[in-house]
């Protein structure tokens, strides 16, 4: 359930609007006066100089635009001249995580170089996008404890003669997940102090609080999370109106879709964890905007028509029924079928 990396970087705004954190602009915004070397300057050249300033401008460019390849041609060339390079190594380290997807060999090396980063400075005083980086990773990470847990937990289960070693195995794994959830929570929670890339920050905690089993958390951050979405969505769409640029209102139109899709995504989220703690009224509430962004969700019509039909809603909930059953590609004896045409029949 990882959200992809690229959450962080948004389109690029123009001059004297508000930011929305591209990679580029949270460098720009938040950078300490870069230090090259704190011993043995005198080793580097003028011409090496002029090459580790053009690929300390270029790499996030690169990173920015998706052009992964190129902005790791231009981390490691700088790179070669100091190795030592806070903002170059932390931007390796995001694009290794970026190509690391199902590699884990890529994604220990990730984790590895953003630790290291990480490690130099005290939290606050990183720039916001290795803190989002180090904390996506150890969620990433996180994760992966907790898939090879389940796998050895199923493994356990079916073979007795080993159950006992493969259980603990399991319970091995599911204490490495939490920790580095928990990591990953706390880093994260540092963008908050810093009051910077807010949204994102409370998605990936909400996600995290819901890998963990914190039902507290996860409630607090949906909330927090859906109060930035829609401040954000506002001054989007005061952007739209704003702009003469037809460029520019393009890219607008383009986040807002996303930033709508995101809501979505945890809306929805958040409607399920609502049914399951028998929030009925909370569940309807998250189901109605959730349709209202998006009229074409057929399970969210089924979702909504069981709750409307729990609540004693009948006849709303039957004509949910009806949409679903018009909208649905699943196969006539699929359970959720079944269930909606005996509705029906009611």
């Amino acid at each position: 359930m990882v959200a992809d990396a690229r959450d962080a970087v948004s389109p690029a705004k123009e001059r004297g609007s508000r930011p929305i954190y591209s990679l580029a602009s949270m460098m720009r915004r938040y950078a300490l006066p870069l230090l090259l070397l704190l011993c043995g300057c005198e080793s580097i050249t003028k011409e090496q100089r002029e090459v580790l300033t053009a690929c300390q401008r270029n790499a996030p460019i690169y990173f920015e635009g998706g052009r992964l390849g190129q902005a790791l041609d231009q981390a490691n060339r700088g790179l070669e001249v100091e190795p030592d390079d806070y903002k170059l190594n932390a931007i390796k380290g995001a694009i290794l995580l970026r190509q690391s997807e199902d590699n884990p060999r890529l994604l220990d090396e990730a984790t590895a170089l953003l630790q290291q980063v990480f490690d130099r400075r005290y939290p606050l005083r990183h720039e916001p996008y290795v803190l989002l980086y180090y904390g996506l990773a150890q969620q990433k990470k996180g994760l992966r404890n907790l898939g090879e847990a389940i796998r050895l937990e199923d493994r356990a289960r079916r073979m007795a003669e080993r159950r006992a070693a493969l259980s603990a195995q399991a319970e091995e794994q599911r204490a490495l997940a939490n920790a580095r959830l928990a990591r990953a929570d706390e880093t994260l929670a540092h963008l908050l102090d810093l009051g910077a890339l807010l949204r994102i920050a409370h998605k990936h905690r909400l996600q995290i609080a819901l890998q963990r089993g914190d039902d507290d958390g996860f409630a607090i951050s949906a909330e927090a999370f859906l109060k930035e979405s829609a401040s954000e969505q506002t001054f989007v769409r005061g952007e739209v109106e704003r702009t003469q640029t037809p460029k520019y209102e393009a890219e607008q139109y383009a986040y807002l879709r996303e930033l709508r899709s995101e809501e979505i995504e945890v809306r929805a989220l958040y409607a399920n964890w609502l049914f399951d703690h028998k929030q009925l009224e909370g569940t309807l509430s998250q189901l109605d905007r959730v349709l209202e962004l998006d009229p074409k969700r057929s399970n969210d019509y089924y979702n909504r028509g069981r709750v409307l039909m729990t609540l004693g809603r009948t006849e709303a909930a039957k004509r949910d029924f009806r949409l679903f059953l018009s909208m649905s590609n699943l196969p006539d004896d699929n359970d959720r079928k079944t269930y909606a045409v005996n509705a029906l029949r009611q």
